[in-house]
């Protein structure tokens, strides 16, 4: 899920706590062809707080769509970095700058847990204009994929009779739309629809997949040669046990996940695997 605190930029040369790792080479990008990420890049993901280094040792950093400014967007590509830029494409948040664009009949259930956020019918003409005027920003920025949060509304209480079809309808729509302004595109948890959007995905974000028991469903994305970009959030951390880090470590020991371990805040803090 998504966070509200502002992301900003210093080009500071000391790393976040806990990690030193080496950076991998990406995939290369043919000019005018979607960029194409390999299998086991590396990465980070902050949501919230300060970046704090755009010299971080991770091929790809996953950012805040909103909420990264510009100067950090030109200060990772010029560190030779890709990033993904994030939102949420299945729920209204009340603190976005276009929340105002959202009609009532656009919204349905709260999400569970997350107070200001409520599950979108992802089915209106409304929404959907909504979300490419998203990835209109992400392409005006130079983002160079875009990770659409809460697609599973479907799999969720979401107030407004949303199927698993309709989320694969949803996730073609975004797809399409982000390929032709030629960004790249990732599926976000969803395990129900792996087989009916691989193709279309250039990556795939996985939250928890460890604790929830179901990192084999995103296993075709790896045996496809795309990147799963793996999330475990250890209830101890930042301090984290040998043999917890081992469990949560598991996946990109044994299927070469991408992983990392994160607080929920997801800020600068970062372990690796």
């Amino acid at each position: 899920m998504s966070t509200s605190n502002p992301v900003v930029v210093t080009t500071s040369s000391s790393a976040p706590a806990s990690v030193s790792a080496s950076a991998k080479p990406t995939s290369a990008q043919v000019a005018g062809e979607l960029w194409q990420p390999v299998a086991g890049s590396t990465w980070q993901i902050e949501l919230s707080g300060v970046v704090t280094d755009t010299s971080y040792p991770a091929d790809v950093f996953d950012l805040d769509l909103f909420d990264t400014p510009q100067s950090t967007i030109d200060a990772l590509h010029a560190a030779g970095k890709k990033v993904i830029c994030y939102f949420s494409a299945g729920s209204f948040e009340n603190w976005r700058p276009d929340q105002g664009d959202f009609q009532a009949a656009d919204k349905g259930s709260r999400l569970q847990g997350w107070e200001n956020e409520w599950w979108l019918n992802t089915k209106t003409a409304n929404v959907r204009s909504i979300m490419a005027a998203r990835i209109d920003i992400a392409a005006s920025k130079g983002c160079d994929a875009v990770d659409p949060d809460n697609v599973d509304g479907y799999n969720n209480a979401n107030g407004v009779g949303l199927t698993a079809a309709d989320g694969t309808d949803f996730l073609n729509f975004l797809a399409d739309t982000a390929h032709a302004k030629g960004l790249s595109i990732g599926l976000k948890n969803a395990g129900d629809l792996v087989g009916e959007v691989l193709d279309k995905m250039q990556f795939h974000v996985n939250e928890q997949c460890i604790e929830y028991d179901e990192c084999h469903l995103f296993k075709p994305f790896i045996d496809a040669g795309k990147p799963v970009f793996h999330i475990e959030y250890p209830e101890s951390a930042p301090s984290i046990a040998a043999d917890v880090k081992s469990e949560k470590c598991a996946a990109a020991e044994s299927m070469s996940f991408s992983t990392v371990l994160k607080t929920e805040a997801l800020n600068a803090w970062i372990d690796i695997c």
